[in-house]
């Protein structure tokens, strides 16, 4: 893992960050809170400037990168950094596979809950993290963080639609590696998704849990 990849990050400021980019704060407020934090500043900057991106020039100062981030991919990012750092044990494997979850939350909510959709990608990067985070403690990050109620209840209320949203993906994404390994399986309960529907949800949740993964 790269010497960047190691530097720990401030919670706090990840919290902060993420709250203020909900809350629609300005630019320069934004990026003085990036800044907050030296370890993450370089992390923003590694990623900005990652193959994942694809820049003719290189971005050097965070007001740059957090304007052509947009507040929307920015929180995305800090969101996978969250979870990273609230999942200690987790190998660039795991990431990848709860990368690829949280990104076929985001396909699925587009046909079946499209008002929710970024909230489904969150949900689906958090889920994990009950396995080694206590329920109240992770419920006190997230409010800490401003982040919506409908992404609590998606991760706790059996009877949101966020959660069944979630527990159909996994399904999901079961039958997609099952069919891959040329198994016998059926999936009974399809949503109104056509097969040709979830063969693309799982391709391309593969394909951009790939791509990012590298560029982390």
């Amino acid at each position: 893992m790269a010497e960047v990849e190691r530097l720990k990050l401030k919670r706090e400021v990840m919290l902060k960050l993420i709250k203020a980019l909900i809350d629609g704060e300005e630019l320069e407020k934004v990026s003085e809170i990036v800044s907050m934090d030296p370890n993450l500043s370089l992390r923003l900057l590694k990623f900005i400037n990652s193959p994942y991106f694809g820049l003719s020039k290189e971005i050097t100062s965070i007001v740059q990168a957090v304007a052509y981030l947009g507040y929307q991919n920015l929180k995305d990012y800090i969101f996978v950094l969250l979870t990273s750092s609230l999942l200690k044990s987790a190998d660039r494997d795991e990431i990848r596979n709860i990368l690829k979850q949280a990104f076929a939350m985001k396909y699925v909510a587009e046909k079946l809950l499209p008002a929710h959709v970024d909230e489904a990608f969150m949900v689906g990067l958090l889920a994990p993290v009950l396995k080694e985070v206590d329920v109240d403690e992770l419920k006190k990050i997230l409010q800490k963080a401003g982040v919506s109620d409908n992404i609590i209840m998606g991760l706790l209320d059996e009877g949101s639609s966020l959660y069944r949203i979630k527990e159909f993906t996994k399904k999901l994404l079961d039958f997609c590696e099952r069919v891959a390994r040329n198994e016998q399986v059926d999936l009974k309960d399809t949503e109104g998704l056509t097969f040709s529907d979830i063969d693309d949800i799982c391709k391309k949740a593969t394909k951009e849990a790939e791509s990012l993964i590298s560029a982390l």
